[in-house]
């Protein structure tokens, strides 16, 4: 109990009555809390246990306080669970984040003449044919006309311009 009572006066507790301490089969009890000493592993595992299992369900931070705070107590509890639960990599990647929707999806617009708006897009990895190995495709998205023009995959930007402007 000696123990306890100097880390206490250490982090700045300042009043230390005896009503609120008892020692029960060996273990020193604060309010009938378990007190734990000065031990960083031992915390952190009493806040894995109150956090990464399955029962537990990784919640949010104030959910981990209360299921830590219900057994255990130790100075700078709630800091500490507030720290582990920002950290936890599983709950920042499912985190929902408080952001603003996107924006009501809307169709696209209905070009009005032919080659007005264009779609293009490659087949790639096809079976090698006279030296070709994939299709460009250009689609006009007004008359569905379509245009296949046979490619390599080695095919430079510069030879898809001229690849475009001699067969579309």
């Amino acid at each position: 109990m000696i123990k306890t009572v100097e880390e206490m006066k250490k982090v700045g507790v300042k009043m230390l009555r005896d009503e609120e301490w008892q020692i029960e089969e060996g273990l020193v009890l604060k309010e009938g809390r378990v007190y734990v000493p000065k031990n960083e592993e031992l915390r952190v595992e009493i806040i894995q246990l109150h956090h990464d299992t399955p029962i537990a369900g990784h919640r949010r931070q104030w959910k981990t306080v209360e299921l830590v705070t219900r057994n255990y107590w130790w100075p700078g509890v709630i800091k500490k669970v507030k720290r582990y639960v920002e950290e936890c990599d599983q709950c920042q990647r499912m985190k929902n984040r408080a952001e603003i929707p996107a924006g009501k999806l809307r169709p696209n617009e209905v070009p009005e003449r032919p080659w007005q708006h264009i779609l293009v897009d490659f087949i790639m990895k096809l079976l090698v044919s006279k030296s070709h190995d994939s299709i460009l495709v250009v689609c006009d998205r007004f008359s569905k006309m379509s245009h296949f023009v046979a490619m390599t995959e080695k095919t430079t930007v510069k030879g898809l311009v001229r690849l475009f402007r001699d067969n579309v």
